[in-house]
């Protein structure tokens, strides 16, 4: 008998919600099933319904509801745009130049030049003038060779990789003293970041009277002890633009050099001879006097970590947000 007056109690407390149509569908198929058995509740139902506006006061209430309900959405859908924006302006900030003219001239001016404090005799200052030379991309790479207007004539290549966004941010860059009016020099890159494949490049720039050049490789192989140092071999090209940059890979050289693949263990460094028309060495009519040859350089982003926290907190809070917003109450 007292359980029965309990369930009374509640259900006489929950008749005005159940009136108004308010309460969860669970909560009203069991209001209903007391009424079906009790016929105290049901008369006080019958005489709730009588006074009660149920066609106005419960169209109000829904209203309102719906409208906090598009509300909460809204600003649900808000916070999910508001947090994918976030993630990609901070991934654009890294990966944010595209591989057209512009876009490489402006990576090459922002990245190559040292700070303005620096005190470093080498390299290249703040605001010296800069220039692409030229560039080839393989897969997610982009290398870009270019050249300083300074007292060391600095010329080098600048790796760059692509991001989702399908723009690109500097890897690292190579700085070296180029002692020529025009011609050709040549350096080892890496595919990639470091650890990446070894690649050889060689570029030239403004080759106009230069039509061939010979290039002599020392080398050092896997299958040659230590003892017996770099091995040399040689080259012949022709060059047929004023201004290129040409990209090997190891396997490549292995090839063009005759050495058995795989045994081709990496390119120490290169003397480029350059040839007129008749095959004719004229190295010596380019070469630049004022030219310091004696130093090289280079530098390297870091490890992009921080760049992925920040954006996983972004996203963390992204999540806060929208299951705040979509929460029931």
């Amino acid at each position: 008998m007292e359980k029965d007056r309990l369930a009374c109690c509640v259900v006489r407390d929950l008749l005005p919600a159940y009136l108004e149509d308010l309460t969860e569908p669970e909560t009203a198929e069991l209001v209903r099933e007391h009424l079906a058995g009790c016929e105290a509740c049901r008369t006080l139902e019958q005489d709730m319904g009588a006074a009660i506006p149920v066609d106005q006061a419960p169209r109000r209430a829904l209203n309102f509801l719906k409208r906090v309900k598009r509300t909460r959405l809204l600003a649900a859908v808000l916070a999910a745009a508001l947090a994918l924006w976030c993630m990609w302006w901070l991934y654009d900030q890294e990966y944010h130049y595209p591989n057209t003219e512009a876009g490489r001239l402006a990576a090459v001016e922002e990245y190559i030049p040292s700070p303005a404090h620096s005190t470093m005799q080498h390299g290249v200052k703040a605001g010296t003038s800069l220039r692409v030379v030229d560039y080839a991309q393989r897969g997610r790479e982009l290398y870009i060779a270019y050249g300083a207007e300074n007292r060391d004539n600095v010329h080098g290549i600048l790796c760059l990789e692509q991001g989702w966004n399908g723009k690109y941010q500097p890897v690292s860059a190579s700085e070296n003293p180029f002692p020529y009016t025009a011609g050709v020099w040549g350096e080892t890159v890496r595919e990639g970041e470091a650890g990446g494949d070894q690649l050889f490049a060689l570029v030239g720039e403004g080759c106009r009277e230069i039509y061939g050049i010979l290039v002599t490789y020392y080398v050092t192989r896997s299958d040659v002890g230590n003892g017996e140092g770099f091995q040399s071999y040689q080259v012949a090209y022709e060059v047929t633009q004023p201004d290129f940059l040409w990209l090997f890979e190891l396997e490549t050289l292995e090839s063009e050099l005759g050495i058995p693949a795989g045994k081709l263990d990496r390119v120490g460094y290169v003397e480029v001879a350059l040839l007129d028309r008749e095959g004719k060495d004229v190295t010596a009519a380019y070469v630049d006097e004022e030219v310091s040859d004696n130093w090289s350089g280079g530098k390297s982003t870091a490890e992009r970590s921080v760049l992925y926290v920040f954006m996983g907190i972004v996203a963390a809070l992204g999540i806060v947000f929208i299951r705040y917003f979509l929460r029931r109450d």
